[in-house]
């Protein structure tokens, strides 16, 4: 993981905004998202998202997923299937019995503004 990109992921675990699990998890959800992308993360390119991630897990871990996405959101999310599939995929550790549809969304934007998609 880049070490800047670590030192915002860091921070959110030192703030109690993740869980021990959820830090330890996250650099080989990271290692997923380059692969599968073709990007490498950086603060640069990945900060949002890596702390938008980082809260998604936590809040999905606690049963309190986002749960409502935009019109915008849910055409993105039609427009990126192999997106929004892998996303779920990743959120999907973490979910158990709990609705990730939503959260997903979001992410699937992530990854098109990360692969440079112009749709996004």
């Amino acid at each position: 993981m880049d070490s800047s990109l670590k030192e915002r992921v860091d921070l959110l675990h030192d703030t109690n905004q993740m869980s021990d699990q959820i830090y330890q998890q996250l650099p080989g959800i990271f290692d997923r998202v380059e692969k599968f992308l073709g990007v490498k993360l950086l603060e640069e390119n990945a900060g949002s998202f890596a702390s938008h991630i980082s809260v998604a897990l936590q809040r999905i871990s606690e049963g309190k997923p986002v749960s409502e996405i935009s019109g915008e959101l849910q055409t993105v999310v039609k427009e990126n299937p192999d997106f929004y599939e892998f996303a779920k995929e990743l959120l999907s550790e973490k979910a158990s019995e709990t609705n990730i549809d939503a959260e997903a969304a979001f992410i699937t934007l992530y990854f098109c503004l990360l692969s440079g998609k112009e749709n996004a």
